[in-house]
């Protein structure tokens, strides 16, 4: 660090550098290893037998020593649950801690809430039970990791329940049945109202389990029916506030959580979709052109992701903010260029392409500055790979080839002319990594392609897409994306399909004309005519 200060100060001093330095990303180091560890994997698990020791040994007569065995069976049955059914939680240590937190949260209050109301009585039966808030744990880890972590926590917490709490097997039955609808109704949350709506049909489910539970007691000889109506009706509303009150606390912590394990959920998602935010103002304002491109390529994007089941808010979000970095020399793109005009006529090939290539690190300081979040700084890395230039390394290739032309009319030595490296050329890369970096990669390779179309009609479009994705797989670029063929391929014609409707023909019609004026007969519309588009973008 203290030697890379001193070169850059020397240069200061000798007028080779500006002083300035470009934002860095934040250092993921510790993230990494800390999601590779295995020692911290075991730590967590283990962090997790003590507390259920700890948990079932909390006022209870059991014996340590079943206890003890009680926790062994339900922690072997969390590991055998775990990489069988949410192995994107057993793969990741930060998933697995926010699984393992929010599975000792709610343990803990369920086992307080049962102390400390164990001796409230209605018509001389116990309702405690019925306030564990077995739904707060599940709905929170759906949202935040995966529906089948959400399952499974909701089976664990129930059976915890059952080992520790004293839960009868009607009670056990009711929280499972709660847990599991909150994961399930967790699922497509998009809205801070869909939490809301989600806790209402827990509270139902709550409601029918509690009447259900309530009607199965035996009340002997001596149970009149005022005291069963009024138990049940108790049971009844303390089962719908506990569902209501779940879903404020989700609510409320919800942002908390995603935070702390910087997880970005659909509601954050559509948050950041916002046309308002400065960046896309910016864009719209002094690139239009390419803010008009961002959205055709978040179209292109949502649909394509819609059909394989990727997150398509996310790829909205991050192909709206992919070519940000072009707000820095707008003029150089050709979406934005003004009739007449190639700022890139008086530029050498290697200059342009630099100019080109520049957009992306440009774009990364622009999305850092703002704080975007990282999957958008990602894809804006991401979204170009390690792909060629191609029009300006052609136009490099074009210049050397006429300048050895020249040299043999001049008798002048080969030598002289330099080669063209395409590496030069080339992106920086990374290539994309995930499954949303890439579908918004193809779709911007395809949106700026077809623009170049000058008829576009269905075989063009459908050959076009087909040629481009072709050449991207081709050049490795979808090697590191975990796309496979069969997904690729639903992109291919879920691009087509889109295309079409976004590019399809329509009817000219004619401005009237003196004929028209004079009383004669109207002009019938001409043929469908589109202008066509700009040539093919230089990025």
């Amino acid at each position: 660090m203290i030697s890379q200060w001193l070169k850059r100060k020397s240069l200061e001093r000798k007028g080779l550098s500006s002083g300035k330095t470009r934002r860095q990303d934040k250092d993921t180091a510790w993230h990494d290893v800390f999601e590779q560890s295995r020692v911290a994997r075991w730590g967590l698990l283990a962090a997790l037998f003590v507390i259920l020791m700890r948990i079932g040994l909390w006022a209870s007569e059991a014996a340590g020593y079943e206890t003890f065995v009680l926790s062994v069976l339900l922690l072997t049955l969390f590991l055998f649950l775990l990489p069988l059914a949410a192995r994107d939680v057993w793969r990741s240590n930060q998933l697995l801690l926010l699984t393992v937190l929010c599975l000792i949260i709610n343990l803990f209050i369920n086992k307080y809430i049962f102390l400390y109301t164990n001796d409230i009585k209605i018509s001389g039966e116990q309702i405690p039970m019925l306030l564990l808030p077995s739904a707060f744990a599940p709905m929170l880890i759906t949202i935040l990791s995966s529906p089948s972590a959400g399952f499974i926590t909701a089976f664990i917490l129930s059976v915890s329940g059952m080992l520790f709490i004293d839960a009868a097997p009607g009670v056990f039955l009711s929280s499972l049945l709660t847990g599991l609808t909150a994961a399930q109704l967790s699922q497509r949350i998009r809205r801070r109202s869909d939490i809301l709506m989600a806790g209402v049909k827990i509270s139902l489910v709550g409601l029918a389990c509690a009447l259900l539970l309530g009607g199965l007691l035996d009340w002997g000889d001596d149970g009149s029916l005022h005291d069963k109506t009024r138990f049940l009706l108790v049971q009844g509303i303390l089962a719908i506030a506990l569902g209501v009150i779940t879903s404020f606390v989700v609510l409320a912590i919800l942002p908390v959580f995603e935070w702390l394990f910087d997880r970005i959920t659909d509601i954050s998602w559509l948050e950041l979709s916002d046309l308002n935010h400065p960046l896309l103002k910016r864009l719209a304002e002094e690139a239009p052109g390419t803010y008009h491109h961002s959205l055709n390529v978040a179209n292109l994007a949502e649909s394509a992701a819609e059909a394989v089941g990727a997150n398509s808010t996310q790829c909205r979000v991050c192909a709206c903010f992919h070519d940000i970095g072009k707000l820095d020399k707008p003029q150089y793109f050709n979406e934005n260029f003004v009739a007449g005009q190639d700022p890139h006529a008086q530029l050498t090939p290697s200059m342009s392409a630099l100019i080109i290539i520049n957009h992306v690190k440009d774009g990364i300081d622009l999305a850092i500055k703002h704080g975007l979040r990282q999957p958008v700084i990602d894809t804006i890395k991401e979204h170009h790979g390690t792909s060629l230039v191609y029009y300006f390394y052609k136009r490099a290739l074009q210049q050397q080839q006429d300048a050895r032309a020249g040299i043999k009319i001049m008798k002048l030595r080969e030598e002289d002319i330099p080669a063209v490296d395409p590496n030069s050329f080339r992106y920086p890369g990374p290539l994309p990594q995930s499954k949303e970096a890439a579908i918004v990669s193809l779709a911007d390779a395809v949106e700026s392609a077809s623009r170049s179309l000058k008829n576009p009609v269905a075989q063009r479009i459908e050959g076009l897409v087909r040629e481009i994705i072709k050449g991207r797989i081709q050049d490795g670029q979808l090697d590191e994306s975990r796309l496979t063929f069969n997904e690729i391929s639903a992109i291919t014609n879920r691009f087509i399909f889109t295309l079409k409707n976004m590019l399809h023909a329509r009817t000219e019609y004619p401005s009237k004309n003196k004929k028209e004026k004079s009383g004669g007969a109207p002009l019938q519309p001409s043929a469908a005519k589109t202008a066509p588009p700009p040539a093919e973008t230089a990025d």
